[in-house]
């Protein structure tokens, strides 16, 4: 049996998140006992299945005595494993572990950057974290080679410790509710979907504005939004009147059937101002879908090796974005550019039986 303890903010919907719950479904049954500590102090949305699969959540809320109450949980658990994904404040985490004599300390970088302000304050605590990472880690894991330049160091090659580790991605076959219906449409228009977590780095406006662009064209097209209310709701909500899109963007709220919504879609759009490596993207190829998304360092690492990936620079306009999304739309019509798009990520490094696969090795401190 080997034990693990994954460190997150909570256990909600995300990409990071989902993905590791994809491996408590291969590891378990492999021997493999999952503990997830979430710094929040909620469980999360995902806790129940968690616990369904038999894992465990413990809510330890960051605070003055978050260092007691994190020591006292290393000496109930004695995990053979702590896996964080915190960004560089992982380095506090592998401290602790360090102390408790926990044998693999890994480090996981999941997105370019933490998305704090460059304070001098922050700039700081990223130097003391990435001191800590280098001195307790044992691993050093990224989901991209930017994930790890911006997250650890530009000189990550260098670390024999570091390494990049893709996401895997598993598709449900299941058929949700059929898309056009639930929107109220017919076959006609062109359906863009986004999928992804309602806040600021998602840049959900910028998807409204490209529709704006796309229907300024003569386009008939319609924007669904998935993944629920949040802080930039209010946004999204005034550039949707704005431009005059009312009846033309649709918010479904979180969902389970996102594999089966992105399935029926004609694009997925992905304007986000920063990622890692992008799961909407991958479980969208996977289905067939093509996508627009920002020019990112992930979103390109994804392009090399895979089709169906168009990058489009955030700084390009948004006649530029609704172009590229025409295109995509043209080019996918008789569907044998969504079969190329499937064959080429079956035949890729980021399917979920290669990932469980390489991190069942990582967990046992194997190279």
């Amino acid at each position: 049996m080997t034990t693990v303890l994954h460190v997150f903010g909570a256990m909600d919907v995300g990409g990071a998140e989902m993905r590791t719950l994809d491996l408590v479904r291969d590891l378990a049954p492999e021997g493999v006992e999952f503990h997830f500590l979430t710094l929040s102090g909620r469980r999360g949305v995902l806790a129940d299945e968690i616990e369904s699969l038999g894992g465990h959540v413990h809510p330890v809320r960051l605070g003055p005595k978050f260092p007691v109450g994190y020591l006292r949980l290393l000496r109930r658990l004695q995990p053979d494993v702590v896996d964080s994904h915190v960004a560089t404040f992982s380095g506090a985490l592998l401290l602790g572990a360090a102390l408790a004599r926990v044998p693999v300390r890994i480090a996981h970088f999941r997105s370019d950057g933490d998305g704090h302000a460059n304070t001098v304050r922050r700039r700081l605590q990223r130097r003391v974290m990435r001191a800590l990472i280098h001195s307790c880690a044992t691993a050093i894991v990224g989901v991209s080679p930017s994930a790890l330049r911006d997250g650890y160091s530009g000189a990550w090659e260098a670390d024999r410790r570091a390494r990049v580790i893709v996401n895997g991605v598993r598709v449900s076959d299941e058929q949700g509710t059929d898309l056009r219906s639930e929107l109220g449409i017919g076959p006609e228009p062109t359906v863009i979907l986004h999928v992804g977590r309602p806040s600021p780095e998602k840049n959900r406006t910028r998807a409204v504005s490209v529709v704006a662009a796309l229907q300024d064209t003569g386009h008939d097209v319609h924007l669904a939004f998935v993944g629920g209310e949040g802080v930039d709701s209010a946004d999204v909500a005034a550039a949707t009147d704005r431009a005059g899109l009312e009846g033309r963007v649709h918010h479904l709220g979180s969902r389970r059937d996102a594999h089966s919504l992105m399935r029926q879609a004609d694009v997925v759009i992905l304007p986000s101002i920063r990622e890692g490596l992008p799961g909407v993207v991958l479980e969208s190829l996977a289905v067939g879908t093509p996508v627009v998304a920002s020019d990112l360092p992930g979103v390109r690492f994804i392009a090399e090796q895979v089709p169906g990936v168009n990058a489009v620079g955030l700084d390009q306009a948004d006649a530029v974005w609704a172009d590229v999304v025409a295109a995509c739309v043209r080019a996918s019509d008789g569907g044998d550019r969504r079969a190329e798009v499937r064959a080429g990520f079956a035949a890729s490094a980021f399917s979920q039986k290669t990932a469980s696969e390489v991190h069942h090795r990582l967990y046992r401190g194997e190279s």
